[in-house]
C-alpha cells in the first residue's frame, strides 16, 4: 500500500518513512502542501498521513482538494493543532482520523492500519465503462459478462488496484505469480494481450509505457 507522508519537519518525516517502511507500506514525502498535491496526482497513494500546519498551501485546503475528487483514499491528519475545533474541522473536511502531536508511533500505525483495512474492503473498481466485481471474481465490459482465468483476473485486479500508475513486469510478475524467480518475465506480455483481447473495444485501457511497463489509466 502506498502512503504519503505530508510534514514540513523533516525530522518527523524521516522518521515516519523508517517506521512505515518497516512496516510493509510504500512511502514517498512530501514537505509542503504544493508538494503533496504534486505527488497526490502522480504518486497515487492509497492513504495521506497529513500535517495541517504546511508552506505554501496549508493542511486544509490540501485535504479540501484531494477530497473533492477521490472519496476512497484514505487520509489520517497529524499536527500539533489539537483543539477540539481543529480536530471537527479536519473531520469535517474529510479526514478519516485525527491524530494531535505528540503522539506514540504504536498508536499511528494502529489507525493507520484501521483506515488501511477500509481502503482494501473495496470489491468493485469501474474504469471507463469496464467493471471489475472482486468479490464475486466477476469483469463485466458495456455490461456483458467476460469470462477470465485465475491469472487474468489477478493481473488485471493488480493493474486496476494501481490505476494511474506503470507497473514493471517485475512488479507484475511478483503480484500475480508470486516466485517471479524461474518464470519468463514474456508471460506477461502475452498475458496483457490475452486481457486486451477479451476486453475488445476496451481493450486500450490498458496502456504500454515501453521500456517500463504497464498500467491502466481512466
Amino acid at each position: 500500500m502506498r502512503v504519503l507522508v505530508v510534514e514540513d519537519d523533516e525530522k518527523i518525516a524521516r522518521l515516519l518513512k523508517i517506521v512505515l517502511e518497516e512496516n510493509n507500506y510504500e512511502v514517498e514525502v512530501a514537505h509542503d502542501g504544493e508538494k503533496a498535491l504534486y505527488l497526490y496526482e502522480t504518486y497515487k497513494p492509497h492513504l495521506i498521513v497529513l500535517d495541517l500546519m504546511l508552506p505554501k498551501i496549508d493542511g486544509f485546503t490540501v485535504l479540501e482538494k484531494i477530497r473533492e475528487n477521490d472519496e476512497e483514499i484514505g487520509i489520517i491528519v497529524l499536527t500539533a493543532r489539537g483543539e477540539v475545533e481543529n480536530r471537527i474541522k479536519g473531520l469535517k473536511k474529510g479526514a478519516d482520523d485525527y491524530i494531535p502531536k505528540p503522539f506514540h508511533l504504536e498508536e499511528l500505525l494502529a489507525r493507520i492500519e484501521r483506515v488501511a483495512k477500509r481502503i482494501r474492503k473495496v470489491d468493485r473498481i469501474e474504469v471507463n465503462g469496464v467493471v471489475l466485481d472482486i468479490e464475486n471474481w466477476k469483469l463485466v465490459v458495456n455490461g456483458e459478462k467476460i469470462d477470465l482465468s485465475e491469472k487474468e483476473f489477478t493481473l488485471l485486479k493488480t493493474l486496476f488496484e494501481n490505476k494511474g500508475r506503470v507497473l514493471s513486469r517485475k512488479e507484475i510478475l511478483e503480484s500475480v505469480w508470486g516466485d517471479s524467480e524461474n518464470i519468463s518475465k514474456n508471460i506477461v506480455d502475452v498475458y496483457i494481450k490475452h486481457l486486451r483481447d477479451k476486453l475488445g473495444s476496451k481493450g486500450d485501457i490498458i496502456k504500454t509505457v515501453r521500456g517500463k511497463g504497464y498500467g491502466v489509466q481512466g
